[in-house]
């Protein structure tokens, strides 16, 4: 895998910025990135008037202002005058435009801080995944900068390739555990109206493990996957649960699988992973 040398952090002026700049310094410590953009979207097209008439006394553009707050916040983790630091601010509170601008400077990884804490938080983040072409790391509010346990899930599309990848690439240099996962969708709720509907569902476990062998040949990957057995519950949930079993620090997932339309922004088990209600990291590879 190609190291990733320029990375971005979306902040937002709230506490959480502290955690996300804790979590990227502790990332660079280990990956030693080349640059950092801090970015900052003005989600409203016009500024209160009562704003706008404190600009001028300021002596300083609202862009400035922010950016010197957002400087002030990073100088605490990475030192002041730090010239692998850069910042965008973006006005007009156009996402897609934010989204352009983003895949434009082609960055490695863009880092996006999700709330978790009540419905309908994080609307922005998911906005933005939805529009970006590049790696979408999502970090929760409770969470602490740790990658020890790394659940990759796989569904053996090229995405898997993706994210075997990153995955030994956190196992060479952070000596991360891997946890290979696969779902395997037997459609366990047509049972009564399949014959041999065990001997089915033995073929298809096969099958995963065939495929793995490859995977596994292909990439010198040494550990053993998990088969998941198909249920009721929705694959990104089997996959969620089975990371806190592992006590995960961190799960890796393909931005689309096998069954999703290829017009699709995101993938449905991404969508749900990155949901509200879901505490713990998520990288999706794009």
């Amino acid at each position: 895998m190609k190291r990733i040398r320029h990375i971005a952090l979306c902040l937002d002026l709230t506490e959480m910025d502290n955690l996300l700049l804790s979590y990227v310094k502790r990332l660079d410590d280990y990956f030693k990135f080349d640059s950092l953009t801090l970015l900052h979207l003005i989600e409203i097209e016009e500024l209160p008037s009562e704003i706008n008439s404190l600009v001028p006394e300021l002596g300083k553009s609202i862009e400035e202002v922010i950016q010197n707050e957002l400087s002030e916040k990073a100088e605490t983790y990475f030192g002041k005058d730090n010239e692998n630091i850069k910042f965008h601010i973006h006005r007009g509170g156009d996402v897609e435009a934010f989204a352009s601008y983003m895949d434009k400077e082609d960055f490695g990884l863009v880092i996006l801080g999700k709330k978790s804490a009540y419905l309908g938080s994080g609307i922005l983040s998911g906005k933005i995944v939805r529009l970006i072409n590049c790696n979408t790391l999502f970090v929760p509010e409770i969470t602490y900068p740790n990658f020890e346990n790394v659940v990759i899930a796989l569904d053996f599309s090229p995405y898997s390739d993706k994210v075997i990848n990153i995955g030994l690439n956190l196992k060479n240099i952070i000596n991360s555990s891997l946890h290979p996962v696969h779902v395997i969708k037997s459609g366990v709720q047509y049972f009564p109206y399949i014959k041999n509907f065990n001997k089915y569902a033995q073929e298809l476990e096969n099958e995963a493990k065939k495929q793995y062998k490859r995977f596994q040949k292909k990439h010198d990957l040494s550990e053993e996957i998990t088969l998941l057995k198909d249920s009721d519950l929705h694959i990104s949930k089997l996959i969620y649960n089975y990371a806190v079993r592992e006590s995960a620090n961190l799960i890796i997932a393909g931005n689309k699988g096998k069954k999703d339309e290829g017009d699709l922004l995101i993938g449905s088990i991404a969508e749900q992973l990155i949901a509200h209600d879901k505490n713990l990291p998520v990288l999706i590879v794009k």
